[in-house]
């Protein structure tokens, strides 16, 4: 199968941008291979780039991914997941998806609303412009009410080089469908409201394979860089809902692709978070107190992107559990 040539709602712009920052998984030694940013088989026919191991793929927000864009390799295309965040990544993904195949793209999954996903699809139509990009409808709706450009800007907009603009998908999903693209059953999920009210869980039953969108990023503090955008009890019960497809292999938003012990790590420890954030709430305690007491219990997760910045999320669950009193 792989012919390969290389080594296997935000508050404010300014508030955002500075989240992005932390939202990004760090690397104390980033190194680059030659070429950076190689698909690595994680099954017969699923390919995906890793874009936190910055040992492969250097930490460069624009031109390089800081997310999962995987390739499915149909039997006459490829369907291409979460393309990255700009349109040098999502040429760049194209570049690294010609050395694995030279089938052309057939369709695109957008998983979610945060820029540092989607913002790729423009280098997809580039490249192939009648190509359709499948995604929530609420996704469509809210880049419709606004937040495609809040996102360029977010994402892109310090970039010097040739600017990203944003590409709405074109094929509204609700979950529940089951698609035939490039030959290769695709069955789609919606959970409800987790990560965002709008997240698509995308599941490949030959292959054993579900790609988790923003639902799950592991090692990574769950949320962080947007935590208004999740309703945490509601990403709780989605993960969960995931685990129970049984794949042989999960792909992260962020992270390795693996077996269900990885989503499962990440259930446990944001439902451990959510639980001492209400026994927090219920003990009279200040959001600020709750989080330097789950620093402490939580200790053993202290290695974990972001986990200096469970302030924010927990700051949104209290908020959550306050007004489910109501």
């Amino acid at each position: 199968m792989w012919a390969r040539t290389s080594r296997h709602r935000p508050r404010s712009l300014r508030g955002l941008l500075v989240a992005i920052c932390l939202f990004l998984p760090f690397s104390a030694a980033v190194g680059r291979s030659d070429p950076p940013c190689p698909f690595e088989p994680v099954s017969n026919r699923i390919a995906v780039i890793v874009g936190s191991d910055h040992q492969s793929c250097p930490l460069r927000s624009v031109e390089h991914p800081l997310t999962n864009p995987a390739a499915i390799i149909g039997e006459t295309g490829v369907i291409l997941s979460d393309p990255g965040s700009s349109l040098q990544t999502g040429r760049l993904v194209l570049e690294r998806l010609q050395e694995i195949t030279d089938k052309p793209v057939v369709a695109v999954f957008n998983s979610h609303i945060h820029g540092l996903y989607w913002l790729g699809n423009q280098a997809i139509r580039e490249r192939y412009p009648g190509v359709p990009i499948y995604a929530h409808a609420r996704m469509i709706e809210r880049i419709l009410q606004g937040e495609g450009d809040f996102w360029v800007q977010a994402v892109t907009g310090d970039h010097d080089g040739e600017k990203t603009e944003f590409v709405v998908p074109d094929h509204p999903l609700r979950g529940g469908e089951t698609l035939t693209l490039g030959g290769i059953e695709i069955k789609v999920h919606h959970f409800g409201h987790g990560h965002t009210d709008h997240d698509l869980v995308v599941e490949v039953p030959q292959e054993g394979a579900v790609f988790l969108g923003g639902l799950v990023v592991e090692p990574e503090v769950p949320s962080q860089g947007v935590p208004r955008d999740a309703n945490f009890q509601g990403q709780i019960a989605a993960t969960q809902e995931a685990i129970a497809l049984h794949a042989d292999v999960y792909i992260p938003g962020r992270g390795q692709p693996a077996g269900d012990a990885m989503p499962k790590r990440a259930l446990a420890f944001l439902t451990a978070l959510y639980d001492g954030t209400a026994a927090g709430y219920d003990a009279g305690l200040a959001d600020f107190e709750v989080t330097e007491q789950l620093k402490e219990d939580l200790g053993a997760y202290q290695q974990w992107y972001d986990f200096d910045q469970l302030g924010g999320v927990i700051s949104q669950m209290y908020l959550q559990i306050e007004q489910d009193q109501f």
